[in-house]
């Protein structure tokens, strides 16, 4: 299957492992509005676990106000960055998914 072997070159690179996490979510393709496919995991059940953030994400004008002065940006290569983020390890285990073939990831 096709997300088997999005996740074996993920593996590869180093960023997901095997898990025999207790936790898992669904993973399946989505379309996309624009044409195309990615892949969907369904964390609805930790997303309704977790406490929310105590501070407000800025809003963009404030943002943009704060950068005007600024002489150095830079840009993050964020392809398959959901799979990069650093985490405490013991989080990694709540982040499993189980793929249509069965295949458990963290």
């Amino acid at each position: 299957m096709a997300i088997d072997g999005f996740f074996e070159s993920r593996r590869q690179a180093g960023h997901v492992r095997e898990s025999k996490s207790p936790h898992s979510a669904p993973t399946f393709y989505g379309k996309k509005p624009q044409g195309g496919w990615c892949i969907v995991h369904a964390y609805n059940k930790l997303n309704d676990a977790t406490i929310p953030a105590q501070t407000p994400i800025p809003r963009k004008d404030v943002i943009i106000d704060s950068m005007a002065k600024s002489t150095i940006y830079s840009a993050l290569d964020l392809r398959d960055g959901f799979y990069q983020i650093l985490m405490r390890e013991s989080d990694i285990p709540l982040t499993g998914v189980i793929t249509p073939s069965g295949l458990l990831w963290e």
